[in-house]
């Protein structure tokens, strides 16, 4: 089945522009390729009641997935767990699971030199605390575990914000649950010259007409030449590569009627 996901950035860094939010475009990138459907990503505070009524909204539009980015941490503002628990009316509890997966990645890089205390700390044990009923995921890069939940038909996992921890885990524990129950998706782009976006308007939106399962959409660049890259999107069409070989073939007959050059297919 294919899965409608949603995606939730949590952080003050990224609403201020402190930090660019590079997660969700590289999760929407890697999830979709699979066949599953983005139907939405959302920017949010480290604030507990925001975080609670985003996740109960989110909710209400039935996806089958939530990724969440962000708030997993050991410090003050890092409230992505607590402001969850809140929105599914759940206890926050320590995790056993957890808190060994948090000892030991500790421990480790203790005896590797890299902090000067092993083991547990007050602040440290603060990771262990998950929403009731979830389940905890081990970092293969970082300290903080991702977190499972689910919650009636919904699976919600919670991610790290630092980029390398969120991909590791990513790859490690979300693709197995994406790749069982994969679609179809299909993407093609071309580029081209010597013609502008207002040329092409009225050309994509007759060739849409013929092609009302294909997704297509237009990108101006910036340059001298005027170039524009239009890209073609599919997500689980049996004739997929068919149709899109036959709306390409259609666009560059047009583009070229027009006194287009084609650069790159």
């Amino acid at each position: 089945m294919v899965k409608k996901i949603e995606i939730i950035v949590i952080g003050n860094e990224i609403l201020i522009g402190k930090t660019r939010d590079t997660n969700s475009s590289w999760l929407a990138k890697h999830i979709t390729k699979f066949g599953h459907i983005i139907s939405r990503i959302t920017t949010i505070p480290d604030d507990i009641d925001i975080i609670a009524s985003t996740i109960r909204e989110t909710l209400t539009r039935s996806p089958n997935l939530i990724i969440t980015s962000g708030g997993l941490g050991p410090t003050w503002e890092d409230l992505t767990l607590k402001g969850i628990a809140g929105g599914l009316n759940r206890e926050l509890k320590m995790d056993q699971m957890a808190y060994s997966m948090l000892k030991r990645r500790y421990d480790n890089i203790h005896k590797k030199g890299i902090t000067k205390v092993g083991g547990m700390t007050k602040t440290r044990e603060k990771m262990a605390y998950l929403p009731e009923g979830s389940y905890p995921l081990s970092n293969p890069v970082g300290a903080a575990p991702g977190v499972e939940i689910v919650e009636g038909d919904c699976t919600i996992i919670c991610l790290p914000g630092v980029p390398a921890e969120l991909k590791g885990i990513f790859k490690l524990h979300v693709v197995p649950i994406i790749k069982k129950e994969a679609g179809k998706f299909v993407e093609k782009t071309l580029d081209f010259q010597g013609i502008g976006e207002s040329e092409v308007a009225p050309m994509i939106s007759l060739i849409r007409k013929q092609f009302p399962k294909l997704y297509f959409k237009t990108h101006p660049k910036l340059t001298e030449q005027l170039d524009i890259e239009l890209s073609i999107t599919a997500f689980n069409i049996e004739d997929a590569e068919l149709q899109m070989n036959q709306a390409i073939e259609l666009v560059k007959k047009k583009i070229l009627e027009a006194d287009g050059r084609i650069i790159s297919e």
